[in-house]
């Protein structure tokens, strides 16, 4: 299991085991609550979607309402701080080695081993994922 939404939605469901996690992730965890609907949403931006401020991220898909922000951390300082809570192992990766290399620019730097086989598919809402094309270069 690799990538950012599908390992977040593994750790989610208590799939996850053990969280391999590149030491620089990039991502920010925010938390948004729809001032009309008061439901919480969760998202994990990259520092170019938070500084673009794109409408698709900060605002309701359906109403175009602006969501407002509840919380906004590092996703690595917010997974090392609730790890615990899922029964999960970490694993650092470093970006030193071809190998490493490989899994945090390739594979966007966390992914993880799972408990029992689960198809991630089934369980994705129909939204669109956080990552650009620019991601992958």
């Amino acid at each position: 299991m690799f990538g950012i939404q599908d390992t977040m939605k593994a750790l989610d469901l208590g799939a996850l085991e053990t969280m391999l996690l590149w030491e620089d992730l990039e991502y920010q965890r925010y938390e948004f609550r729809n001032p009309t609907t008061e439901k919480i949403t969760v998202q994990y931006l990259t520092e170019k979607q938070e500084q673009d401020k794109d409408p698709k991220y900060f605002c309701c898909p359906e109403t175009n309402i602006e969501l407002d922000i509840v919380a906004n951390e590092s996703l690595t300082d917010w997974i090392l701080l609730n790890y615990k809570k899922f029964g999960i192992n970490i694993e650092f990766i470093s970006d030193k080695s071809a190998d490493g290399n490989q899994f945090c620019k390739g594979f966007g730097g966390i992914g993880g081993f799972l408990r029992y086989k689960i198809e991630v598919d089934d369980f994705v809402e129909d939204v669109e994922t956080n990552l650009d094309d620019d991601d992958f270069i």
